[in-house]
């Protein structure tokens, strides 16, 4: 998957079913998506959160990209998020977590969002390894569900997980020839005892839930999930 910047439940629920991870920052970066910004909620409502990229361009990949050194724009997004969470249950717990990655963000838009990860991820107790793909396989001109087959064969594989929207991008045969059983996993974003700052049931960053919902009980969200076979 690709790096986001603090994103949905159902990229934690996909991390905590996998034994291993992989970051696909080699690949394009995507304008006004979802790898250098979220939404969060404030005063009840979607509101945007936004990481200042320098050059940031979709003829560039992901880890070319660099942040915008830092001119005010933290403590305008530290601001923003203490102001919209101060009162949320979960504040003095995970306000600090938030502070202190934002206080080393900068240079590399890759390594900023893995640590991002990996830090959610700790929280979380999901114990899944994390790895960028940008330093550990090669691409070797490869593309599309070519690099991920290969992927999957250097790491000796047996399984595939991917979220149902790639059902359309996937070869479940060349999949299968190459030994690799091919599943698709369907969040559960709503599960039934989750709060959220949003007056509605918008998906929001898991920030959100993380700022609203007990350890143990988002515990139980991530590993709410179903696997299907394509």
């Amino acid at each position: 998957m690709q790096p986001y910047l603090f994103p949905y439940l159902g990229y934690w629920q996909l991390l905590a079913t996998v034994d291993k991870f992989v970051i696909l920052d080699d690949v394009n970066y995507i304008n006004r998506g979802w790898i250098n910004r979220n939404r969060v909620a404030v005063n009840g409502e979607p509101a945007w959160m936004t990481m200042p990229l320098v050059g940031a361009s979709q003829n560039r990949l992901i880890c070319e990209i660099n942040i915008v050194p830092d001119n005010g724009w933290k403590k305008k997004m530290e601001r923003m998020i203490a102001g919209a969470y101060a009162q949320a249950p979960e504040a003095q717990a995970v306000l600090p977590l938030f502070n202190r990655w934002l206080k080393g963000a900068g240079g590399s838009l890759s390594k900023s969002l893995y640590e991002s990860i990996k830090d959610v991820a700790v929280y979380l107790k999901i114990a899944t390894s994390i790895v960028p793909s940008s330093s550990v396989y090669p691409k070797n001109d490869l593309k599309g569900q070519h690099r991920i087959l290969d992927i999957c064969q250097r790491e000796g594989a047996t399984t595939y997980v991917n979220p149902p929207g790639g059902r359309d991008m996937y070869d479940t045969v060349l999949f299968r020839r190459a030994g690799i059983e091919l599943l698709f996993l369907e969040p559960n974003l709503h599960v039934g005892r989750l709060k959220s700052g949003a007056n509605d049931r918008t998906v929001l960053s898991i920030l959100d839930h993380m700022l609203y919902n007990s350890r143990e009980l988002l515990g139980e969200a991530v590993a709410s999930v179903e696997l299907k076979v394509s």
